[in-house]
This record gives structure tokens, sequence and C-alpha cells, in this order.
């Protein structure tokens, strides 16, 4: 055991961590309790002064995703602790690569004094021990991993007997209470789960649905759950279409129960993967029925296709066009001449609304022919009076830059220079390996070739791209050129969608159907409303 006192007195973090993967182990040696005693007498008996706890109980020792973990690093960070102990290092962290990255390279790096007591290790006074320690991080790392096997073989039996071990109830059933691993009929939801297939079996699409029952003030899923979001937003309360798609291919609300969908790609990641069918686990009749059989095979039918083909209409101010409420990117809708069948009338109408109706925005819209002879006119309008203003003359040879091969070859230029300091630094470092023995003078001699090479091969294309670079900044310098591009927007008949974007940043549009054009260059710190 470590017996020692030192000259410095420390202010240490005292590290405790426990979890579900300890549940095999003697609990009481390991408690968290037990950890706080054991480390506090340590601290006492060596000169060390503890300035906090940080306790994380019920975090796995699989990765450091953990609140008090993170506490302590930015302690570590901002200079408030330059040590940090812990009980046996596997309260550290039992995944090998990133306990060891933290104990061999982060620590020694801030100069954080490590202590993990019962391995008698002790960066302040080596005594052989960290020879020892690798051994043991892959001894541990060995152990979750064993761990996590064990507790997937129990889950996927629990899965096979019908068991619920999934983290998200399906809506319309709730967890028992005398068994949470049972779903009942959740009296509230049950029903709105039947009027869900029900009106989408007459006929209903998925919005119109979700529409209904945000209009009859009914909470979503997430909401009614109570489930804590990550952020909410105006659409947070409303039902959306896909949670509607979700419930209606659910074949939980016919008694089946279907789980194990999903793997995690490794240990040591969150991220996870779809598995084949064939090794889900399914499990019929274990549920109590929401709907009958032949209601879901009706409503998840296969649609019958049909000849007709729907063209993509790539309108001129698309993408420009915002609602001045909700700010929401409005959409073109093509709607039907009341009088005459055959005639249809494109029109910018507010996204928002048109999903989710009067419960978060209200109607906006503008016929698409109108607006552009509207924004088409006023950008002439602008561009005679300001084809003087050295500002606009500045957009433009921005605009012209990005609509030119100059930005490429800038942006080139700057990669073949960095090579150029790469190569440098990989000579220096070449000479220093041959004055200590690491390679031989073959070698030596060989790579310095190579590296030469590519060096006046960079040097030849960056000569050449500079010469390119001067003559285009000429170019774009030249009054008569900047002029014949603005010219040539005032003369033009039908722009394009990306000269408009060099002008106009965006367009609103009120509910009174007033226009406000907002320019990607400031007029006299003004911007023009029509």
């Amino acid at each position: 055991m470590i017996d020692y006192l030192t000259d410095k007195t420390y202010k240490a973090g005292a590290y405790l961590r426990l979890s579900i993967e300890d549940e095999n182990k003697d609990i009481e040696s390991i408690s968290i309790k037990n950890q706080r005693a054991f480390i506090k007498e340590f601290a006492l008996k060596n000169n060390i002064e503890i300035y906090d706890y940080y306790v994380d109980d019920g975090y796995s020792g699989g990765n450091f995703d953990r609140p008090a973990w993170k506490r302590l690093i930015n302690d570590i960070e901002n200079g408030v602790i330059d040590c940090v102990i812990t009980k046996d290092m596997s309260r550290l962290g039992r995944e090998f690569i990133e306990t060891g990255n933290y104990i061999f390279k982060y620590f020694p790096e801030h100069n954080i004094r490590y202590i993990a007591i019962l391995e008698d290790y002790d960066t302040l006074n080596p005594n052989g021990s960290e020879d020892m320690l690798p051994f043991k991080a892959v001894i541990n790392d060995m152990y979750l991993k064993d761990i996590s096997k064990k507790i997937k073989s129990v889950r996927h039996d629990m899965m096979a007997k019908g068991e619920f071990v999934s983290g998200t109830v399906p809506y319309g059933y709730k967890r028992s209470e005398e068994n949470n691993k049972i779903l009942v009929i959740d009296e509230y939801a049950a029903p709105i789960v039947q009027r869900i297939f029900e009106m989408k079996d007459s006929g209903k699409t998925d919005g119109m649905i979700a529409r209904v029952l945000t209009d009859e003030g009914i909470l979503p899923p997430d909401v009614y759950r109570g489930k804590k979001l990550k952020y909410t937003t105006i659409t947070t309360n409303l039902w959306k279409p896909c949670t509607i798609q979700h419930i209606l291919k659910n074949e939980a609300y016919i008694g089946t129960l279907i789980q194990g969908k999903y793997e995690r790609v490794s240990l040591k990641s969150k991220k996870k993967r779809l598995l084949p069918k064939n090794k889900w686990v399914i499990r019929k009749g274990v549920l109590p029925k929401i709907i009958s059989n032949e209601l879901f095979e009706r409503v998840n039918a296969p649609k019958r296709k049909t000849n007709i083909r729907y063209r993509q209409y790539d309108y001129l101010l698309k993408g420009l066009v915002v609602c001045a409420d909700c700010g929401v990117t409005m959409s073109v809708r093509r709607v039907k001449n009341q009088t005459d069948s055959t005639k249809i009338t494109p029109i910018y109408v507010c996204r928002t609304y048109a999903r989710y109706r009067n419960n978060v925005c209200t109607m906006h819209y503008y016929r698409e022919e109108d607006l552009n002879e509207l924004v088409l006119k006023e950008i002439r309008t602008v561009l005679l009076k300001y084809s003087k203003n050295e500002t606009l003359e500045k957009k433009y040879e921005t605009a012209l830059c990005d609509f030119n091969v100059l930005k490429e070859y800038e942006n080139t230029l700057k990669i073949y220079k960095s090579k150029i300091v790469t190569i440098d630094k990989a000579i220096s470092e070449l000479y220093k390996d041959r004055a200590n023995n690491i390679i031989s003078t073959d070698e030596f001699f060989g790579i310095k070739s190579d590296l030469e090479k590519d060096r006046k091969d960079y040097e030849s294309k960056i000569t050449d791209l500079e010469i390119i670079v001067s003559e285009s900044k000429n170019l774009l310098t030249d009054q008569k050129t900047k002029m014949k591009y603005i010219n040539n927007f005032l003369k033009a008949k039908n722009p394009d969608k990306e000269m408009l974007k060099t002008l106009i940043n965006r367009i609103e549009i009120n509910e009174d159907k007033t226009i406000k054009i907002f320019f990607n260059f400031n007029l006299n710190e003004e911007n023009n409303e029509r």
C-alpha cells in the first residue's frame, strides 16, 4: 500500500463510480460510501487535500460519457485540481483504449498526479506498478465485454418469453403496475389509436389525421408520455404525419411484439444498426389487441401503382420566399382554376400553415407569376438607381469571384502552399531520424529525393496558378468589365436563379400580401419594401 508524504499539498478530485455491471460483485466493498471513506482516509494520511468528490452512481465504465467525469475534466482544464484519486483503476473506466489514453497521455500532459490506491499506482512515485497497469486495463476491458454478453443474453431470453424490455412503450399501452415487463392497455391512448386507424381506413391522409388530432388538443405521444425532450419548437405539441405513419405500421396493435431489431455497432459506440429480419425477436399474441387484424391489413395494404408522373418544377424564386411571421421557407402549390379546371396556377403558400393550419401560423400566399414580375421589376429599379454605387460594384466583384474559377484557383493555391510546408517539416524530421540512426543512409537519400521532387512539382504548379490569379484579379478590377455584368442583368429578359441569388437574400410575404425584399448588399442602410 502507498504510504509516504510529499512536500507539496495536492488539491485532488476524488472520482467515485458504481454501475449495474458490478451487480455480481461484493456491492458493499465497492459501494460509493466505501469508496468515499477509503479515499478520504488515504488523502488524510498522505497530505492530500480533497477539493471535491466526483460521483457517477449508475454509470457504466464502458465509456466516459458521464456527468461527474465531465465536471472533473472541466476542473482540470480550469486548473482547479492537480490530482485525481480513484480506489482502483476500474473505477476510472473499464474500456482499455480510452482509459489508457487518460492515464498515460492526458494526465501527464496536464501535469495531473493520478493515484489508483489498490493498484499501488502513483504517477508521482513510480515503483514499477505502472508496468502492470496496461494488463489490468486489458482485463477490465475483457470483463466489460463479458458482462455485456451476459446482459445481452439475458435480455434476449426475456424477449423470447414475450417480456417487454425495450425503452419506449408503444403509444396506446403502458407498463403493468404488477410487472413492468408486461404491457397493458392505456385506457386514454388506446381509443385514439383506434381512431387513427379508422380515419386512415376512411380515406384520410396522414397529414389530415395529424391536423384533426392537433385541432382537438390531443397531445402527441412523446409529450403525452412526459418524455424529456432535448429541445422544443413551435411544432413540439403538434401531431406530425410521420408519427401517424409510424403508428399505422406498428404490429403491436394486433398483439405482435417485435424486439431486438437493432444492435450497437460495437461495445464502445452508441450508434446502432438495423439487423436482418430473421434476427428479430417476434412474438405474436403476447400483447392485448387494440385493433383487429382485418383493419390493420386494410390500412397497410399495398397501394395500386398508377402511371401518373409527377413533374418537379423549379420555380424562379423558390427557396428565397419565406413567411414573414414564422420564418419558414414557403412552398409552391399548383392550384386548379375554379372556372377552368385545365388551367393550373402556381401559388406560394406558408408551409407551416399548410401542414398544421391555424395552430401555428396563418394563411400567407402569393401568386408565383405576380411575385416574379414584382421582384424583377424592383431589382431593375434598384440596379438602375445604384448602378454607379461603389458598394454595389464591390458586391458584383464578390459575385464574380463566386462564379469565376478565381475562387477555386485561390483555394487550390492555399492547398499547394500547405503541401510545401508539410514537405519541409518531413525533410526536417528525416534529418533527425538519420542523425539518431532510425533510418539508414540509403533510406534517407531515397526518401529525401522523393520529397524534393514533390516539392518542385508543387512549386511549379504554384507559379502557374499565381499568374492565373493575378490576371483574373486584373480583369475583375476593370471598370468596363464590372459594368458589363451589371448591365447584363439589366438587359436580361429572363434572369436565371443563380443570378438572382447573388442579389437577393430573401423575400418575406406578410399575411396582408405586403412584400419585403432583402438584398445581399446594403442600400443606404435600408431594406426595400413593396
